[in-house]
């Protein structure tokens, strides 16, 4: 019960820190529920109405939807997640009407056109109405269902980047502190020589080593951000290692395993939590600038980074939007982070002067 109480006391400390942990869960419930909320099922949104490119906020179309082969298969619980390869082309009509084997329509340019019903297939409706939230890119696929989904690279790219720079920072940072000695100079000639290169420059390094994609830039990520752990473990270690309670352990003796993992690291969580919150917003800005760059996720596959490269040009045209709101997702979720990394952090000040 007083872990509880803990948890919801750090969560409402702050109305900021407040609003950066309804953030971050929205955008985690909306990165794991994705495909439950956009209108483009297909893989990676990739549906591309080339006649609606470019359409405004909240634009509403009437389509034909014309089957890609004559055999629909259906949705399983992986496509539900993760989507599956589009099963419809779709022609953006004005009005439409049957006539005998044919569907008479008048396309959204105003030029009246038929097709065979034989093209639909055994489908009962030939026509679908499409809505597009965010309207579309210059490809006519729908904003909205791209950004949900680099929403959720971002997310699960600083995720998986932050629990690998933990794991190795910490183990690290536990080793040197604690053991000192030769192994100490040793990790810490390795910790600063690795500290003085730009981050950017280290995951470009690995991306450039050991090539593109998506869970090469988790480890990209994380194995420049776990320095900073290691650093932060360090310090906090040797800052504690002669307490009485580790000299009661080492007396008893207790093995190193349990002193470092039951007695140091417990006590040395809050600041790492700090830093691990900060780490996320790093590692969102590292992977939407890979993208931006070319160098992070490859399209098809959207991420804020890549999303905002496609459409930063229209700032200046005219659709402004379609520009903007791509860095605004980004700025929103690294705001987030921020204000959970300040709020544990005067939070656990809070405990220790209480």
């Amino acid at each position: 019960m007083k872990g509880w109480n803990n948890i919801i006391s750090l969560i409402t400390y702050s109305k900021t820190g407040l609003f950066g942990f309804l953030i971050i869960i929205l955008g985690f419930l909306c990165s794991i529920f994705a495909y439950w909320i956009i209108s483009d099922k297909s893989l990676n949104a990739n549906e591309q109405i080339s006649e609606l490119a470019l359409s405004p906020m909240a634009t509403k179309a009437l389509c034909l939807q014309i089957p890609l082969s004559n055999e629909q298969k259906p949705t399983s619980i992986k496509d539900r997640f993760f989507g599956k390869a589009a099963s419809y082309r779709y022609i953006p009509i004005k009005e439409w009407q049957e006539e005998g084997k044919n569907i008479e329509y008048i396309n959204i340019r105003g030029n009246s056109l038929s097709i065979e019903k034989a093209a639909f297939g055994d489908q009962a409706n030939y026509v679908t109405s499409k809505f597009f939230l965010f309207g579309t890119d210059r490809y006519g696929r729908d904003l909205f269902s791209r950004l949900i989904l680099g929403l959720r690279v971002s997310l699960f790219v600083g995720l998986f980047s932050v629990i690998i720079s933990l794991i190795i920072g910490i183990i690290v940072g536990l080793a040197a502190g604690y053991f000192g000695g030769w192994l100490d100079h040793v990790l810490l000639f390795i910790i600063n020589t690795l500290w003085s290169i730009p981050t950017i420059l280290l995951v470009f390094a690995v991306v450039l080593a050991f090539g593109r994609g998506i869970t090469i830039i988790f480890i990209a990520v994380g194995l420049t951000l776990w320095i900073e752990v290691a650093r932060l473990v360090r310090g906090q270690t040797i800052s504690i290692k002669e307490s009485s309670f580790i000299t009661a352990g080492k007396l008893l003796a207790f093995s190193h395993t349990r002193i470092l993992f039951r007695h140091i690291l417990p006590n040395i969580v809050n600041p790492i939590v700090v830093l691990a919150a900060a780490n996320f917003a790093i590692a969102i800005l590292i992977e939407a600038g890979l993208s931006y760059l070319g160098f992070g996720v490859q399209p098809p596959v959207p991420s804020l980074g890549n999303i905002l490269n496609e459409n930063y040009a229209y700032a200046l045209s005219g659709q402004w939007f379609i520009a903007i709101v791509p860095a605004l997702f980004i700025m929103v979720l690294v705001l987030s982070f921020n204000f959970v990394s300040y709020s544990v952090r005067d939070w656990a000040s809070s405990k220790q002067i209480d």
